[in-house]
């Protein structure tokens, strides 16, 4: 998955069971892969609360548990599991909107210009 944003150097941080990948400042999504809960386990796409319905269009099969959106902060993630049949599609057409500078994919991000490395 990574592989695939090479071309537009994405910094990656990992914390937390995570994989965050950054372009500039924005948060744009997130390889996850625990033991303990792995039925969410996946790429997690961050975005804002107002886009979920676009993503709950673009990636039709995944069930409503895998859209997510903060009223308080206004904050929302769609979780691309990879349990799901489509995962691998779906995983390689959020890189490709992710290329294609969707800006309706990433957030923005505080404090993570110096935690950050570059590949």
């Amino acid at each position: 998955m990574i592989d695939e944003l090479l071309p537009i150097r994405p910094r990656v941080k990992q914390a937390f069971g995570f994989t965050y990948l950054y372009i500039g400042e924005r948060l744009v999504l997130s390889l996850r892969d625990s033991v303990k809960q792995p039925k969410y386990n996946g790429v997690w796409l961050y975005t804002e609360a107002e886009h979920i319905d676009h993503f709950r269009r673009e990636f039709q099969s995944l069930p409503r548990r895998c859209f997510w959106r903060s009223k308080k902060s206004g904050n929302g993630w769609v979780i691309i599991a990879a349990e799901f049949a489509e995962f691998e599609g779906y995983a390689f057409r959020a890189c490709e909107l992710i290329l294609n500078g969707d800006r309706r994919i990433g957030r923005p991000s505080r404090g993570t210009q110096s935690q950050n490395r570059e590949l």
